[in-house]
């Protein structure tokens, strides 16, 4: 699985070295980080989102709600939580476990 980063953390990370170097008249090391920077500009973008994890908070009855968003369901009559793995109005993953947290 793909992990993901911030551009902009790494280009700092470049910039600071880049700085260190030339602040030490490391002409080889300021290129180096110089390239990196431009190495790591042009790597495209993936277009993603931070997954949000929540649970099923039972509110009574046959209602639960989204700790994330509040978004509430009804289970029709039974008193199981639902199977649903996301919550259909934030799309938090609803995968932990009974927990004391504050809606």
């Amino acid at each position: 699985m793909a992990e993901y980063i911030e551009r902009e953390a790494a280009l700092e990370i470049c910039e600071k070295e880049y700085q260190e170097r030339l602040r030490m008249l490391d002409y080889c090391g300021d290129t180096v980080a110089w390239n990196i920077g431009n190495a790591i500009k042009a790597v495209p973008a993936a277009d993603v989102a931070e997954v949000r994890h929540g649970r099923w908070a039972h509110l009574g009855g046959d209602e639960w709600c989204c700790t994330k968003c509040g978004y509430v369901i009804t289970t029709e009559g039974s008193w199981e939580k639902p199977i649903s793995k996301y919550c259909e109005e934030c799309g938090a993953r609803i995968d932990k476990e009974d927990e004391h947290e504050a809606y």
